[in-house]
């Protein structure tokens, strides 16, 4: 399992049995009037892990990643985060948590007035990061994947795929402890396929949890890692990638 690197600023897990970094105990969501999109689903995520959640569209998987980071609140069951009750947690101790989790969503919830580097450098500016830092960082992480040119356009004016770039590089940028990407590669070739993975797997072995929702075969078949598939909101299989 890769170490937590200590100067990111890691979420405490010290007192978590396991260092589990999300924990899922029976956990169920309905909306009204009677629309199930998930069903008793209990799992676990290792500090430290690269997990893959697969399943069609509708199967579940948007859901719950909304609702590790909160955006939503389960109709029933237990849902920890670095060993807290993520739905308990208000005020200062859930502003602080999520400053620990980067989220990058299937609809990229990107501020279409804004710059490309402005885009990106929110999450460090509500951090205090320094201004040198923050330009830094944005600079490499529109090298790594190509996008050097788009530093000063608006985000508006960009094309699907490069809009889901940037929210990637937005959802890393502060170095988060955990990382949720809805669908990453849904816009994108083979070969920017290849520069978002990369990304990511350099942000797993610096020591951040990821959890990754997608139905992109190409991008779970390789490597060590975990596979857990949602039919119907339901846990269909939890298994071990080991080619």
């Amino acid at each position: 399992m890769p170490k937590i690197v200590q100067n990111q600023d890691p979420i405490e897990t010290k007192d978590i049995p396991g260092n589990t970094m999300i924990e899922m105990i029976k956990v169920s969501r309905t909306y009204a009037p009677d629309i199930k999109a998930l069903s008793d689903i209990s799992f676990t995520v290792d500090t430290g892990e690269l997990f893959f959640l697969i399943g069609r569209s509708g199967a579940g998987k948007t859901t719950l990643l909304k609702l590790i980071c909160n955006m939503d609140t389960p109709s029933k069951g237990l849902i920890e985060v670095a060993g807290h009750n993520i739905n308990n947690l208000k005020g200062k101790k859930l502003a602080h948590l999520r400053q620990k989790i980067g989220v990058a969503y299937q609809d990229f919830k990107l501020l279409s007035d804004r710059t490309v580097a402005e885009n990106i450098a929110i999450s460090m500016e509500v951090s205090y990061k320094k201004p040198r830092a923050i330009r830094q960082r944005v600079r490499d992480l529109l090298e790594q994947l190509q996008l050097t040119d788009k530093h000063d356009a608006l985000t508006g004016d960009l094309s699907r795929g490069e809009q889901q770039r940037i929210a990637l590089a937005r959802s890393v940028a502060n170095s988060p402890r955990l990382i949720l990407v809805d669908e990453p590669t849904g816009n994108l070739d083979a070969a920017t396929t290849e520069r978002v993975m990369d990304l990511l797997t350099r942000c797993n072995k610096a020591g951040a949890t990821i959890v990754i929702a997608t139905h992109d075969a190409s991008i779970y078949q390789k490597g060590n890692h975990r596979v857990m598939e949602l039919r119907n909101g339901k846990i269909h299989s939890l298994s071990r990638n080991s080619r």
